[in-house]
């Protein structure tokens, strides 16, 4: 229903990596957004579509796609990005295939309220790394251990981790590869530095200095979906609650830093943000839990 050569989708897809220069995910993240758009639209219109049929689309089109996906579960964070996907497109037939503006290019996205990031409790981390301990391959229990500790004990995000090559790692240092293709460099201490020893030494495929040093079961690199199923599957054997995700321990190591008084700033360096700003979301978190501890063992509190 939808004839991608017409509509310049590949043309896009390059203009998003070679110009604007977005990572790997957010391009992906782009191209589902914009493909589950132009399927409601092929449905909706009940033909295939063309490029002359974009500019009918309407404003009543594009809410209702939003309202598909509202009401499926989709979260107003996900449709946020997706109207930027979407804007991306048109905004890329206006500027290299002169295009006439879409009206889509000037609407706002939709609000939401920003939650505050979620840390594990000391207990969570425990039943998490006894679970992953009992893995029998003993190359993927050092991976996944890796994987977590990187993610928990040094705040990274899944793609920093899963980009990590063997000559990111140096006898007291760790290179990592941020957001926007930043660099920025954090001390490594001599547990982590054996566990990647370990995994070098034990993994059945051939570990190139410059090539993700994380493989998956056939030896190529790791896709984060393995990592969200694995602490997915955690998640449900345990019996977690769902802000247990990959993403959750990267909070933890933040809050925990926070509430053994870290200084803001070298916070921010460490977790690799752009802006003070994002940083200081933690600073909410450790309120609010100094507050609930306050609140139960204070000796006025009625506990």
């Amino acid at each position: 229903m939808i004839s991608n050569e017409v509509l310049y989708i590949s043309e896009w897809h390059g203009w998003l990596n070679n110009e604007k220069r977005l990572s790997r995910n957010t391009i992906e993240s782009y191209k589902r957004d914009m493909n589950s758009f132009l399927r409601f639209i092929a449905e909706h219109y009940g033909k295939k579509i063309d490029i002359k049929d974009l500019s009918q689309i309407s404003e009543e089109d594009i809410t209702g796609w939003f309202y598909k996906r509202l009401k499926v579960g989709v979260i107003h964070r996900s449709n946020a990005r997706a109207l930027s996907s979407i804007k991306s497109f048109f905004y890329f037939l206006t500027k290299k295939k002169k295009y006439k503006p879409h009206l889509i290019l000037g609407l706002n996205g939709p609000k939401f309220i920003s939650n505050l990031p979620r840390p594990l409790t000391k207990d969570q981390i425990e039943k998490i790394f006894a679970n992953i301990k009992s893995e029998k391959v003993k190359w993927i229990l050092i991976r996944n251990l890796s994987i977590v500790i990187l993610m928990w004990g040094y705040g990274l995000r899944i793609s920093e981790v899963l980009n990590l090559s063997h000559d990111d790692f140096d006898l007291s240092e760790i290179r990592i590869k941020g957001k926007g293709k930043k660099t920025r460099i954090i001390p490594i201490i001599s547990q982590v530095r054996n566990f990647i020893k370990s995994l070098v030494k034990e993994c059945p495929f051939d570990l190139e200095k410059n090539k993700p040093i994380f493989r998956g079961k056939r030896g190529g690199k790791l896709n984060a979906t393995v990592v969200q199923k694995l602490v997915r599957d955690i998640r449900i054997k345990l019996f977690l609650p769902e802000n247990v995700t990959p993403h959750s321990f990267r909070h933890t190591f933040a809050t925990e830093l926070l509430e053994n008084l870290a200084d803001l700033r070298v916070i921010q360096e460490l977790m690799g943000h752009s802006s003070l700003s994002t940083t200081q979301k933690y600073t909410a978190v450790t309120t609010k839990r100094i507050e609930k501890m306050l609140m139960k063992s204070h000796p006025l509190s009625d506990n």
